[in-house]
């Protein structure tokens, strides 16, 4: 089939090629919708035993962003949330989007502004998140400061910020005491979608920064420090492809207890893009390439020392692997009936593993369960993708446990335009 693809784009030219290809695309979305249609086929379906509460608004587009924060406070009373109008631009460097919440248990919740951010972005938002502490109101969020992105800790009920941040936040230590930051401009640049748009990015030119990499914030003082750059990183156990390659972070994580975190390093040669798994410590000692095949894309902590991602083997193939920190892969989840990529989380306290996918030939997106244990996999239900929202304006379920495992909360298009959905079930 490669072959026939690439005469025929030798044949017709590169530009008609992509321009037939577009109207092939646009027939079968057409198709299928008319298939919808015919078959009354629903916007949702849910499985018995799954209840589900919308919080949305006509005029606008609520969601959180990425699956790997928490939108739920700890006593699970209010729940984080965005607001976007609808009808306004769609490039985040041309609008403020409101940060705020929605009080769970009302009749009818409203959406409670507490601020307004320019750094923001379609899949990650703008990390918005409850900061750890006995406090159940501090909540923070990545907003310029002074002139650069940088973040700031707000009291959601005095809506006084209490402290200012110069770097913006990707990802919190259990015990707030250190934040990790990544630059979101040259990550946007890269990977459209992920990181903020709203300010030039200096790197620009720079394959592999020595300057610029991860970087670690006393939570308390604000200070910061270089962990280790993009050059470091591109440097550690290099391959072929990253010759003549820009290269750049995403998607950091601490481990349960923060002692270890883990990271992608990406890079793009030849409109090809390549990544690697990398896990070190709190202090960016000790760093590890635990994957280093090419393809690996969602993850989660199961333990201390265990990451679950979905990743790409040359002789396994696709699964979900389980790694073990500093080891490698040691084996695989669901190998019979998890054989696509999604966004897995495991519920609190439990080895039930919850995940989602990617639109299917119905442009539905499915949710399920599957319990490592039993080896059982439940499907929760499934909801409509509009085939208009693609690329970085796709709306993936990206799903969420609550802190006691009882709800989910997912951000679904389902009737057009985004909304933030919570799930109850047993």
């Amino acid at each position: 089939m490669g072959v026939i693809k690439a005469a025929a784009r030798k044949l017709v030219g590169e530009k008609i090629y992509h321009h037939l290809a577009s109207i092939k695309s646009k027939i079968k979305i057409l198709l299928v919708l008319g298939r919808r249609k015919l078959w009354s086929r629903p916007n949702f379906m849910l499985d018995a035993a799954v209840s589900m509460e919308i919080f949305d608004e006509p005029s606008a587009e609520i969601f959180f962003g990425y699956y790997d924060l928490v939108p739920f406070s700890r006593d699970e009373r209010r729940m984080l949330a965005m607001r976007k109008s609808l009808g306004t631009a769609s490039r985040t460097s041309e609008i403020d989007i409101s940060v705020g919440y929605f009080n769970l248990g009302e009749r009818e919740p409203r959406f409670i502004e507490i601020g307004k951010t320019k750094t923001w972005c379609w899949q990650q938002g703008c990390r918005l998140q409850w900061f750890p502490g006995k406090s159940e109101s501090m909540v923070l969020y990545n907003r310029q400061v002074n002139g650069a992105h940088g973040a700031v800790l707000q009291n959601i009920e005095t809506m006084d910020v209490e402290r200012t941040y110069p770097r913006p936040i990707y990802s919190l230590s259990a015990d707030g005491r250190a934040g990790l930051s990544l630059n979101f401009v040259r990550l946007q640049r890269l990977r459209p979608g992920y990181g903020y748009d709203d300010l030039p990015d200096e790197t620009d030119g720079e394959s592999r920064p020595e300057n610029d990499g991860i970087w670690s914030i006393d939570m308390k003082s604000g200070e910061s420090a270089l962990l280790f750059s993009v050059a470091e990183i591109a440097r550690m156990d290099p391959r072929p492809t990253m010759d003549n390659a820009e290269h750049y972070f995403n998607h950091i994580l601490w481990n349960p207890d923060s002692t270890r975190f883990m990271f992608f390093h990406l890079w793009m040669r030849e409109g090809k893009r390549y990544i690697r798994l990398i896990t070190a410590n709190r202090d960016g000692s000790d760093p590890y390439v635990l994957y280093n095949e090419d393809h690996v894309s969602h993850y989660w902590w199961l333990s201390q020392d265990e990451i679950v991602a979905f990743s790409t083997h040359a002789k396994s193939g696709s699964h979900y692997h389980l790694y073990k920190d500093k080891k490698g892969c040691v084996g695989i989840v669901g190998a019979s009936v998890l054989d696509r990529d999604g966004h897995p989380s495991f519920r609190p306290g439990s080895q039930v593993m919850l995940t989602d996918s990617y639109p299917d030939g119905r442009f539905e997106r499915g949710l399920m369960l599957y319990d490592t244990e039993t080896l059982e996999l439940k499907k929760l239900g499934k909801f409509y993708s509009p085939p208009f929202l693609s690329g970085e304006h796709r709306c993936d379920l990206h799903p969420r446990w609550s802190p006691s495992g009882k709800m989910v909360c997912v951000d679904s298009a389902h009737r057009g335009n985004r909304s933030m959905c919570v799930l109850n079930f047993n």
